[in-house]
């Protein structure tokens, strides 16, 4: 699979594993508790929650990458760059639609529990391990990587209420969707990582920004149920800031990751974000909270199983069955 995919996003080894470790954590940790900070709906992200602050966050975001990478005289995305970076929108663009206010004109479609959603993105391996096994993509997905996913999914369970994740069946049309759409998600992953090689992730990630600030100002009219009210831009300067240097902060490292750890390895990052999320409130829940406890040293002994698996260990050699 290295030769497949090139050197630059080959699994990296000795002191540059760990420069991977490092970034999955902090990657982890923007996702989790600093992003739940800096949006929060009653503190610093008031100002910047709706849509169109979000686009402009983005697009503040974009500008400062695009810049970052002009100055450096960075390689930019090129035809086919740009239409693997499509196809990594494209299914957050239509999970986008499918919770948006507008479904609610379509009878036949009742948006799920906000569990339903996260839970289809904490099976991502298992979603590859479905891909691999039916020779779609080329990454391997080692079992046990497999198995801490399964693990992850049952952590979130333990310590979130059912009502959070369970479907009514008028909400099957949407959860089915919403499974589809999972399924393209990390295909869209394998599909663009190999074509991404020539472009920097400075450059990447700011045309990644750029075209989803697009569309976010395209579509405001269906992610909101009336229209946006003017905009202070005095009290929303500083939440604004916020939010552009932590998508631009998150995307950077999201790109920068994709390239360079195992696919399956990689899908475990929203397990990640979410016991990172989960570390701020042992403050006050640690000594009442059995479940959450639990949850939150399976969810990491998951973790640490993932990110040591690779697809070199259920090799025939590596198990011991090779034929004498």
């Amino acid at each position: 699979m290295g030769c497949f995919l090139g050197p630059e996003i080959r699994l990296a080894k000795g002191a540059q594993q760990r420069y991977v470790i490092a970034a999955f954590i902090g990657l982890a940790i923007l996702a989790g508790p600093i992003t739940s900070f800096v949006n929060d709906p009653v503190g610093l992200g008031a100002q910047s929650l709706d849509p169109r602050g979000t686009a402009i966050a983005s697009g503040i975001a974009a500008t400062v990458l695009l810049a970052v990478a002009a100055v450096r005289r960075e390689r930019f995305p090129g035809g086919g760059q740009w239409l693997a970076i499509l196809a990594l929108l494209a299914p957050q663009w239509l999970q986008g639609l499918l919770a948006a206010p507008g479904i609610g004109g379509m009878s036949v479609l009742h948006s799920t529990p906000w569990g339903v959603a996260f839970l289809i993105s904490l099976a991502a391996p298992l979603w590859l391990s479905l891909l691999a096994a039916l020779q779609w993509i080329p990454d391997q997905v080692p079992r046990v990587v497999a198995g801490a996913s399964i693990a992850g999914i049952g952590a979130f369970c333990l310590a979130t209420p059912d009502g959070a994740y369970t479907v009514t069946p008028r909400e099957i049309p949407v959860a089915v969707l919403q499974v589809v759409l999972g399924v393209l998600t990390v295909f869209s992953w394998a599909y663009a990582r190999p074509r991404l090689g020539t472009a920097t992730t400075t450059a990447t990630a700011g045309c990644f920004l750029l075209l989803n600030a697009l569309w976010s100002l395209a579509t405001i009219r269906l992610s909101a149920d009336t229209s946006p009210a003017p905009l202070d831009w005095h009290a929303a300067g500083l939440p604004l800031l916020f939010s552009a240097l932590l998508s631009a902060s998150t995307w950077w490292l999201w790109f920068w990751l994709l390239r360079r750890m195992e696919l399956a390895a990689f899908g475990m990052r929203v397990l990640a974000a979410w016991a990172a999320a989960i570390v701020p409130g042992f403050v006050f829940v640690s000594l009442t909270s059995w479940r959450i406890d639990t949850a939150f040293v399976i969810a990491v002994a998951a973790l640490v199983v993932a990110l040591r698996a690779r697809p070199g260990d259920e090799q025939l050699l590596a198990l011991g069955l090779e034929s004498p």
